[in-house]
């Protein structure tokens, strides 16, 4: 069904992509899809990644390579090279979509590695014509790579199925009520990497309903998305909580565009209070805030309102998606009975087959069925699902998950250290941030060095946006760094 919901429709020149001033329909994307898979490896069952911004080049090359039988990876663009280079490896990544404007950075990468790499500017013209699936391709093999950060340096990559994909994505659809606004008004901007599992959803939620999609470039500004909203009529967003917040703060101030086309702000990524939301409602009338409850490992949707915002619950990031079971682990018996506290335990046809290569690592997210999510929360006796906190070290940055371990290790390889421990805090906005608290390897060592090095060898999103020089670091009686779990109860 997603391998080629691109190719199978009737509306081939509706606007599917509005990229600045440039309009691009259906077929637009499909013939350059079709000129990409042409270009792509002959063998089946490969592992291809995509190296792009979120723009019509990208939703080309996704559906070029998945309605070709095999594995899309894509890559954050924020990435740097010593942390593209091994995950080509890790992944078995033997071809690479991207643009001319990177060739600079993966000219240095094939040097090492043997990958074939496609610039999307050097694809012929290509007639979209009739294109039939491999016949062995299964809902239940993977179709898509998710690289996550690793607790020891070293990613987890998910793997995702079709039908993982297609179960959050029409789930999605579901929970949604797109049918309240005429088909031809609806118009979806994403505030989010198109490369995440967040971004995934939405986007192929949006080619399934035929939602055209403007696209904002990088530099993310709540003025561009103003300007944007005006300009195109834009009726839903699907993005960070820290627009929401931006928002909040920008309440009350006269507004110097045209938003009045707004009808939801989906908000995700971390936690939103209640106080918040509410705020954002009276502020704002005509536009439904939602929150959200997912992860890339549940495809990555677990929980949202459904249809509607119940403004008496909140604190809630709404019910479970259909077909999907949700209980809490409390020492190790599984239970949904209603206010009682856990870990929030998953099963349903949106858990991911399991991570690429690892099966350790996939033991121990994966029991008997169930996701193990790491987070901390409870169901309310309507089926309401609460996140009271995090039972793992995850600190979450603008919707995309950083382990602190990974960075750890980084700042530990650069030798300007002798001992570092990295948390989560938030800025003045509220947003979450990588914190660090280090030993100095000599009183010389500057915080400047240790900025520098991290933004050489990290994606902007994984850097320390706040550094401490201590003397000493908590530790356990094995040794082990000291941490306090989040709880926010």
């Amino acid at each position: 069904m997603i391998r080629n919901s691109l190719l199978n429709r009737k509306n081939w020149d509706k606007t599917a992509v509005i990229d600045e001033k440039k309009y691009y329909s259906y077929r637009d994307l499909a013939q350059k899809s079709i000129a990409i898979q042409r270009r792509l490896p002959q063998k089946q069952r490969e592992n291809i990644g995509i190296f792009l911004p979120n723009s019509g080049n990208y939703i080309a090359a996704l559906f070029g390579v998945i309605m070709s039988g095999m594995t899309a990876f894509p890559l954050n663009i924020q990435l740097t090279g010593h942390e593209i280079d091994p995950l080509l490896a890790q992944a078995d990544v033997h071809a690479l979509i991207t643009s001319k404007t990177y060739r600079s950075l993966f000219e240095d990468i094939i040097e090492t590695a043997s990958v074939q790499v496609i610039y999307v500017e050097e694809l012929p013209e290509t007639e979209c014509g009739a294109f039939h699936l491999p016949e062995d391709v299964g809902v239940d093999e993977p179709m898509i790579l998710l690289s996550t950060s690793g607790t020891t340096g070293k990613a987890k990559i998910v793997q995702l199925s079709e039908k993982n994909v297609a179960s959050s994505a029409l789930a999605y659809i579901n929970k949604m009520d797109f049918e309240k606004i005429p088909e031809n008004e609806l118009r979806a901007i994403l505030g989010t990497p198109f490369c995440s599992a967040y971004g995934l959803m939405v986007l192929t939620a949006c080619v399934i309903k035929s939602i055209p999609v403007v696209i904002l470039k990088e530099a993310f500004t709540l003025d561009m998305l103003y300007k944007a909203a005006e300009e195109h009529k834009v009726t839903h967003f699907e993005g960070g909580v820290s627009v929401g917040l931006l928002m909040e703060q920008m309440a009350g101030r006269p507004v110097p565009y045209d938003i009045s086309s707004f009808r939801y702000f989906g908000l995700a990524g971390s936690k939103i209070s209640s106080n918040t939301l509410r705020r954002l409602t009276k502020s704002y009338p005509g536009v439904e805030f939602w929150p959200g409850y997912g992860m890339s490992e549940a495809g990555p949707l677990i929980a949202k309102p459904d249809k509607k915002v119940d403004m008496n619950k909140l604190d809630s990031v709404g019910t479970g998606i259909d077909c999907v079971t949700i209980k809490m682990d409390v020492n190790g018996v599984l239970t949904d009975t209603p206010h009682t506290r856990g870990e929030i335990v998953v099963k349903g046809p949106n858990v991911m087959l399991g991570y690429y290569k690892n099966e350790e690592e996939t033991r121990k997210i994966l029991k008997d069925g169930y996701l193990y999510t790491g987070d901390i929360g409870y169901l309310d006796e309507d089926g309401y699902l609460y996140i009271c906190g995090r039972k793992k070290n995850v600190i979450i940055v603008r919707g995309l998950n950083v382990h602190a371990e990974e960075v750890e290790a980084c700042i530990l390889n650069s030798g300007l250290v002798k001992d570092c421990i990295v948390y989560g805090g938030t800025d003045s906005f509220e947003n979450e941030i990588v914190c660090v608290d280090l030993i100095p390897m000599t009183a010389q060592i500057q915080k400047e060095e240790i900025y520098s090095y991290c933004k050489e060898h990290l994606a902007n999103y994984k850097q320390p946006k706040r550094i401490k020089m201590i003397d000493t670091i908590r530790k356990t009686a094995t040794g082990k760094t000291e941490r306090a779990l989040e709880d926010d109860q």
